[in-house]
């Protein structure tokens, strides 16, 4: 049980990079070339069904890795427990940073997409940074 619990944290935050990827280096770039009278149109779009792919995966992250917590072993916690920090930190931005940005942007204040851009980065590197560390966590748990 151990070893499927980690693996689906790490599949999840495998996935969640990749989106997190294409949003950064795709579609908040082209977000950027919006044309100001559709970005309110755009923004909610997006908002909308970025929910639906991510909504869920997120969820299965979030559960998984807290599970991770309770079940792995004392010699690999420390792992579990960074990877578990990379996760909150991803949460942390994207409810206190990235999603009052969409709002506004969402009220059409598009001036603040290279703000979010930026924002973004750190979204993009906490969830890149738990595909080695659940790698390595996998790797423990199944030896």
């Amino acid at each position: 049980m151990e070893l499927l619990i980690v693996l689906v944290a790490v599949t999840s935050a495998a996935f969640m990079s990749g989106v997190l990827w294409v949003i950064q280096v795709v579609h908040y770039p082209l977000l950027r070339a919006v044309p100001v009278e559709s970005i309110i149109e755009i923004s909610h779009r997006h908002q909308n069904l970025i929910t639906k792919v991510v909504g869920p995966a997120m969820v299965i992250e979030a559960a998984s890795s807290a599970a991770a917590l309770l079940v792995v072993s004392r010699n690999v916690m420390p792992i579990a427990l960074l990877n578990f920090f990379f996760l909150a930190i991803a949460v942390y931005v994207t409810i206190f940073q990235a999603v009052p940005l969409h709002a506004k942007i969402g009220r059409g204040e598009s001036a603040l997409i290279p703000k979010l851009i930026k924002v973004n980065w750190i979204r993009t590197a906490a969830w890149s940074i738990r595909i080695p560390l659940g790698v390595l966590l996998v790797t423990q748990v199944s030896s």
